[in-house]
């Protein structure tokens, strides 16, 4: 009798414990993309549709949720071929350079306005307090001048004033802050500046996590999500906005790396990690799933040294007044006022602003509580509570679902079995 003969789907060429890893995976890439979706579709600012966007969100967290749950144990690396990777590099360098043009456009399309210093018209990017307030700062650093402590001027009108401030944070048309964001941030706005636009330092964080993420995932998944991140549009208007995320997410990319590739470094990169924003800080809880193996001994020690490089980089800040700090960093963030066409939950049901919080902590404890020790999951446990504490927010905005969506697309790479580096070098 003539044998049949039996063919295979790809799926059936999979061992059962590649096949665990490729469902969850999927599951975190298309969250991913539904997040940034939904920041699309739903930011109020640039005429979407708030229902939209939240739908999308609330499909994002119930994906992610899924995929954590359910994810494997991560397989064994798949070796890419020397030469194979080489060619990704090269590919990588394209998009590089063609998102370099592109945002350098971008960033000069006002060049010739002619407009007062500090004032700019409505449709002008330049017109919002972030690109002013880190202009001020590096003009501030270039003279020595410690900017934390000092006041900004308010280049809003009477009505915008009052919506984006809170009471008696304006006075005599000087915001009584010096700057909101912690001092990592330095490292890309000084360097901007010294290149003629601050924006350039974002740009720069932008290019450096490509290349990090892409090191991480040396294959074809982490050229997917370098080149989502290079010619996402949301990602050229994070950077136009002077935005600070890019900073957070090179940071991000570079703990992936270190944890991957460069255990010695690790402490470093996390703790510059949680020093670049305030809501990093949800990603401490999570150290213990860069070490393989896990010990608790390890945990404390990645633990205490990246908090010790955190600090390290608020210390010389804090003289000769260490309130300052306190006043720029924590106070002027809880005094923001409720903005009602942010893209949060909250706007559409007030209550879920307290809950949010507490979902969020339920999940790192869930986190915690499941053993999910693998550096692969990181960067996705990371973005989904940010997400659940971002969308409950008083003011949620497109540069904080920016790192919440290329979180889940990361954590999406380093899952998928065809990824070269799973399996982290031990300490």
């Amino acid at each position: 009798m003539r044998a049949k003969l039996q063919l295979l789907s790809p799926w059936d060429t999979l061992s059962e414990r590649r096949r665990d890893s490729v469902l969850p995976a999927l599951a975190l890439a298309v969250a991913g993309v539904l997040v940034l979706g939904g920041d699309a579709a739903g930011d109020v600012l640039l005429g979407g549709c708030r229902a939209a966007g939240l739908g999308l969100f609330a499909a994002a967290i119930v994906l992610g949720t899924a995929a954590m749950a359910t994810a494997a144990k991560a397989p064994a690396p798949a070796p890419v071929a020397a030469g194979k990777s080489r060619r990704l590099w090269w590919i990588l360098a394209a998009l590089l350079v063609l998102h370099v043009g592109i945002a350098h456009h971008l960033l000069r399309s006002h060049d010739g306005d002619q407009v007062p210093a500090g004032q700019f018209a409505d449709s002008d990017p330049r017109r919002i307090d972030c690109y002013t307030f880190e202009l001020d700062v590096a003009k501030k650093l270039m003279h020595g001048v410690n900017p934390y402590g000092t006041t900004q001027a308010d280049i809003y009108d009477a009505d915008e004033t009052s919506r984006f401030y809170g009471p008696g944070w304006v006075v005599n048309g000087r915001v009584q802050l010096g700057f909101q964001y912690p001092p990592v941030t330095f490292l890309s706005a000084v360097p901007g500046y010294l290149m003629g636009d601050v924006r350039y330092g974002f740009l720069a964080a932008v290019l450096l996590a490509a290349i990090f993420a892409f090191a991480t995932v040396p294959g074809v998944p982490g050229l997917c999500v370098a080149a989502f991140l290079l010619l996402n549009p949301i990602t050229f208007m994070v950077e136009d906005r002077c935005w600070t995320e890019p900073v957070a997410w090179m940071f991000l990319c570079a703990t992936l790396y270190a944890a991957v590739r460069r255990p010695r470094w690790l402490p470093l990169a996390l703790g510059l990690f949680l020093a670049s924003k305030q809501f990093d800080l949800l990603a401490l809880p999570l150290a213990g799933m860069l070490l393989r193996p896990f010990s608790w001994k390890a945990c404390w020690q990645l633990a205490g040294g990246s908090v010790a490089v955190a600090v390290a980089t608020l210390l010389p800040f804090a003289f000769p007044h260490p309130g300052a700090l306190w006043h720029d960093l924590v106070l002027f963030h809880i005094a923001q006022p409720f903005r009602p066409e942010a893209l949060s939950f909250g706007v559409v049901y007030r209550p879920y602003m307290k809950i949010g919080p507490l979902l969020t902590l339920a999940f790192l404890a869930w986190i915690a509580r499941r053993g999910m020790n693998r550096p692969a999951l990181f960067p996705a446990a990371f973005g989904m509570a940010l997400l659940l504490f971002v969308s409950a927010g008083k003011q949620a905005w497109m540069n904080y679902y920016f790192l919440v969506g290329q979180s889940l697309l990361l954590g999406a790479a380093m899952l998928w079995p065809a990824s070269a580096e799973i399996e982290p070098r031990q300490l």
